[in-house]
């Protein structure tokens, strides 16, 4: 069955690692950190590091190397198609590396082609974590909690909040309607094998189902938002108290101090 096949992003799973019982503003901040000095740099070195970081961080929360490796393919599949863009398209002016049946494999196309093949997993890698080690519900509390000043300039820092917690989590859901639906399709005799082209038109047959249904779930939640007069001008109080202890601080300011470290080494 389909349930079978799990999904990372967006899919918390309760378990008792160390990042799990990290207040959740800890992990946004060195991640934001992470996410700005990556584009501020070149260095493939920086990437790998902290990529190899991220995926020990993954495994080390109780995620096993097979479920890793199976989320992880589609991935694979973007990352190599960026790949081949850029090996084909980018830096023809440079050194060439090799020629074959005269197209020219050239040093800066290979560069290229690492370092934004790199950068897409990283942030890839970043939202797997972030997701798969704190609920949607605390993500959006921590997100209220470091937005709020913000409330001063009329900013609807709640309903920001909000959004945030139903797009991640009905990621999940809609993914399960995705393969519900591609089942169906195929149960009623829709063959999704052949050429590229015969697939990518048979797709239709499941993304506007799927783009009906995300409507109608969308339509149907604000109905019941309504319902319960929900107000997002009107301060909100919050279900859980978290507390910003002494080993937040820690990890906070060690992942800070690391990930500054390697952004000046690796420069």
């Amino acid at each position: 069955m389909y349930q079978n096949v799990p999904v990372l992003l967006g899919q918390y799973r309760p378990l008792d690692s160390f990042l799990h019982r990290l207040d959740v503003r800890s992990k946004i901040i060195p991640v934001t950190l992470v996410l700005i000095l990556a584009l501020m740099t070149g260095s493939l070195a920086f990437y790998l590091v902290i990529l190899a970081t991220l995926i020990a961080a993954l495994l080390l929360s109780g995620v096993g190397c097979r479920t890793l490796l199976n989320n992880f393919r589609p991935v694979f599949v973007l990352v190599l198609m960026t790949a081949l863009y850029h090996l084909v398209f980018s830096e023809r002016e440079s050194a060439v590396v090799v020629e074959l049946f005269g197209w020219e494999l050239t040093e800066g196309a290979l560069h290229v082609a690492g370092f934004y093949s790199l950068r897409l997993a990283l942030f890839i890698c970043i939202a797997f974590l972030i997701t798969l080690t704190s609920s949607p519900s605390d993500l959006a509390e921590a997100l209220t909690k470091m937005l709020r000043p913000l409330a001063w300039l009329r900013i609807p820092v709640q309903e920001l909040g909000m959004i945030m917690f139903m797009a991640i989590r009905f990621i999940p859901i809609l993914y399960e309607e995705f393969l519900a639906i591609r089942y169906a399709q195929m149960i009623r005799g829709v063959d999704f094998s052949g050429s590229l082209v015969s697939r990518l038109r048979k797709t239709t047959f499941i993304i506007i189902p799927v783009f009906v249904a995300a409507i109608q779930r969308a339509d149907d939640v604000a109905l019941a938002i309504e319902v319960r007069g929900y107000n997002g001008e009107r301060l909100r109080t919050f279900y859980s108290r978290v507390h910003f202890g002494e080993k937040e601080w820690l990890f906070l300011l060690g992942t800070a101090a690391f990930v500054v470290s390697l952004f000046v080494v690796t420069l």
